[in-house]
């Protein structure tokens, strides 16, 4: 592997950390606050959805590198594997949340998305700072 790619897969590497530690500690909190006013069930649905989600971020990156095939043929069957793969991967909290009606399925929902919730956060958090600071 050329020391590029690696730089590359490095700097992925810490993005991946730090947004799904973000978002994991986000669903923690939200989740005890829940537990705290009696809605076990919805705190339970964010964890499970919110781990699939993290789960899901990893394997984006993991896939990438395998779209950058020659072959123009093996890049749209890569990139159709990995869409199928992570959307099966989805599918799983989202149908746990169905047969077992301790984990709210509305709460699974929003878990998935927390991921893409904490990044569009992050971003305007740094925007909103960036104009506090040139101000």
């Amino acid at each position: 592997m050329n020391p590029a790619r690696e730089t590359k897969m490095e700097t992925l590497k810490g993005i991946q950390k730090t947004v799904c530690s973000h978002a994991m500690l986000i669903a923690v909190a939200g989740s005890v606050l829940l537990i705290m006013i009696g809605e076990k069930a919805l705190a339970k649905g964010l964890i499970l959805g919110t781990l699939f989600s993290v789960v899901n971020f990893v394997l984006i990156g993991q896939f990438l590198p395998l779209h950058m095939t020659s072959s123009r043929v093996r890049s749209s069957a890569a990139a159709l594997g990995s869409i199928l793969v992570r959307f099966a991967l989805l599918a799983i909290p989202l149908i746990v949340s169905l047969r077992v009606d301790s984990i709210h399925f509305i709460g699974v929902v929003i878990g998935l998305f927390m991921v893409q919730m904490t990044m569009l956060f992050d971003v305007f958090v740094r925007k909103r700072l960036s104009s506090v600071r040139n101000t």
